[in-house]
């Protein structure tokens, strides 16, 4: 536990691990789902801490389905994983202080990727796979592709995406790196968002930073994808 926060650890192979991978999980999914990933980190010699998101798993299971209500808990989930970094950052600085910290996620974990890495400045790299960057653009995209209509509420919603959108903060980046890997072919997350998100990042002279598309590939996570973030790990936290 992290505070009050599930987790699930997954230790590095070898003496001293490279650094913390912290890793969320997508909509729908818990942290145990995503351990598969955790030791194939883990056998590139990165310790791994996947938290529990809010409505998954140990903190309540919810109809995800739901219309409106299930629409407004995606979103309430990835600010609430973003709120509750700090404590994670904690968690990981008392557990191995030594370890430098990065922060990786799928889908609605790469999401909240996004938020972690602008929000948090204690992670110094971050990938994030098959997710948006730009919150607010995502926002309209998703309404649109899937039908829903304006609710009570929505406007409240807008707003707290907006206040913490990464796309509206990217000076915090300063100084780090992130990785973008999307799916060409996703039919869940339109990957517009991220491509414009990615086209304004890339005019900062101050954060390195690399997009990958995937031609073809849907709302998946290839061994690839996996080894392309492998590298990029290696290379930005200082491995050789």
């Amino acid at each position: 536990m992290a505070g009050d926060i599930p987790c699930l650890r997954i230790y590095s192979q070898g003496d001293a691990p490279k650094g913390i991978v912290v890793f969320y999980h997508g909509w729908t999914s818990t942290k145990e789902l995503q351990s598969v990933r955790g030791h194939f980190l883990a056998a590139y010699g990165y310790t791994v801490l996947i938290p529990e998101a809010i409505n998954h798993g140990e903190r309540g299971v919810i109809n995800y389905d739901e219309g409106d209500r299930s629409y407004v808990a995606f979103w309430q989930t990835i600010l609430q994983n973003v709120r509750e970094a700090p404590i994670i950052e904690a968690y990981c600085r008392h557990w191995l202080p030594q370890s430098p910290l990065a922060v990786m996620g799928h889908s609605m974990g790469a999401f909240t990727t996004m938020g972690v890495m602008t929000h948090c400045p204690a992670f110094q790299t971050a990938v994030a796979m098959n997710g948006s960057g730009w919150w607010d653009e995502s926002d309209r995209r998703f309404r649109s592709s899937l039908q829903i209509d304006p609710f009570v509420g929505l406007s409240e919603l807008q707003a707290e995406i907006k206040q913490w959108d990464p796309y509206s903060h990217m000076e915090h980046l300063r100084g780090r790196s992130l990785l973008a890997m999307n799916g060409g072919a996703d039919p869940v997350v339109d990957n517009m968002a991220q491509t414009l998100y990615m086209e304004q990042l890339v005019r900062r002279d101050d954060v390195s930073q690399s997009f990958i598309t995937y031609p073809k590939l849907a709302h998946f996570v290839t061994t690839n994808m996996m080894g392309d973030a492998i590298a990029w790990l290696d290379k930005n936290l200082g491995i050789h």
